[in-house]
């Protein structure tokens, strides 16, 4: 049984003002990998979505990353899917340089029935690929604090949204860090708790606390439902 992995060399618009990968490429890189998986299979999104009427969605992701990743970084995305059961489906990551890991994650994800509405259990669906045993990473349940307060609101835009015209995943976390200190800082340690989608054009309400050296985060739906958790570990750049 063996893993998948693609090649990645960091672009210089993938840096931030740091001259360090912005978290959202390093995410985009590693879910890159795992759909480059899939289309070899011939499951495509938009094969997934039109002939088999699926669609995966992320519920969770925990992402540790060990080194500072500059542009011009030789990289290598590995990923494949972990032993699963009832309606969730892991899969696992590492980003490789210099034959070392320099990154490692573990995500949760949902099988949609896009005509039925309704979740799909991972003992009704083919998954044709090797499950590898998963990574000693935990996927956590966000506690954020009671004393998070209200820190400003976050317009969701086009820049920041998908096909399904809702905010991409991996830009969350470039959301989270529009309100943290990231002069000469980058993220260590992240997770989030994906609840609610948010359309383009979403006005979300964005809730804040630090406790125990984290920074946590719940951004508000206009409905007043829960979008989005995240707990955040920032660490001073070498």
């Amino acid at each position: 049984m063996s893993s998948f992995s693609m090649p990645i060399t960091v672009d210089v618009h993938d840096v931030d003002f740091n001259g360090v990968c912005r978290p959202s490429s390093l995410l985009r890189y590693i879910q890159s990998s795992a759909q480059m998986q899939l289309n070899e299979q011939g499951m495509t999104y938009n094969e997934l979505y039109d002939k088999h009427h699926r669609a995966f969605l992320l519920s969770r992701i925990t992402v540790e990353f060990y080194e500072e990743v500059r542009e011009g970084d030789a990289l290598v995305a590995e990923t494949f899917p972990a032993p699963s059961r009832g309606y969730t489906f892991l899969r696992c990551y590492q980003l490789w340089r210099d034959e070392k890991i320099i990154g490692r994650a573990i995500s949760a994800w949902a099988l949609i029935d896009t005509e039925e509405h309704s979740l799909v259990k991972t003992t009704d669906f083919d998954l044709p690929l090797d499950h590898l045993p998963r990574l000693d990473l935990e996927l956590l349940h966000i506690r954020v604090p009671a004393e998070a307060v209200a820190v400003g609101e976050y317009i969701v835009s086009y820049c920041e949204t998908d096909q399904n015209k809702h905010m991409n995943n991996t830009r969350y976390a470039d959301m989270y860090a529009h309100f943290l200190p990231m002069e000469n800082k980058r993220m260590v340690s992240l997770t989030i708790n994906y609840l609610k989608e948010a359309p383009m054009g979403t006005n979300l309400k964005v809730l804040y606390a630090e406790k125990d050296g984290a920074h946590y985060f719940r951004t508000i739906l206009p409905n007043g439902s829960i979008n989005s958790e995240a707990r955040i570990v920032l660490c001073e750049l070498n």
